[in-house]
């Protein structure tokens, strides 16, 4: 899972993998259950979100059923924020690929660029 031994041992720790069992040499046994709660830390984490959030998320997912309607609002909230950290990379790209198609465009017809200060200079000083 891309995950280091210190990760893992941190978030075990920290009450994060609360059901993880060790074996008779007190090595962490992961099942599918407890894979399924690393890959939703992992998600969160890249996310942004903070890991005493995930923790109260985790500890509101133990206490039942009836933590549900407060579970929705977390990853609601969430949800919100990966969609404007995407709109915000999404803009970034527009320039980045603004900047790609105008240097593969010098490039290709052997001109200099207009947007280099020596350029902007000479041009305004030609009017």
């Amino acid at each position: 899972m891309d995950l280091t031994t210190y990760t893992v041992r941190y978030y075990h720790d920290h009450g994060l993998l609360p059901f993880v069992k060790r074996d008779k040499n007190n090595n962490r046994v992961f099942d599918d259950a407890d894979l399924e709660w690393v890959k939703l830390i992992t998600c969160l984490r890249a996310t942004g979100m903070p890991l005493d959030q995930i923790k109260q998320y985790f500890d509101l997912v133990i206490e039942g059923e009836d933590t549900v309607p407060e579970r929705y609002q977390i990853m609601l909230k969430q949800q919100q924020k990966t969609l404007d950290e995407i709109n915000e990379l999404q803009n970034h790209l527009k320039t980045i690929n603004f900047k790609v198609a105008h240097y593969a465009d010098l490039l290709i017809n052997h001109q200099p660029d207009s947007f280099e200060p020596s350029n902007i200079r000479e041009k305004s000083a030609e009017k």
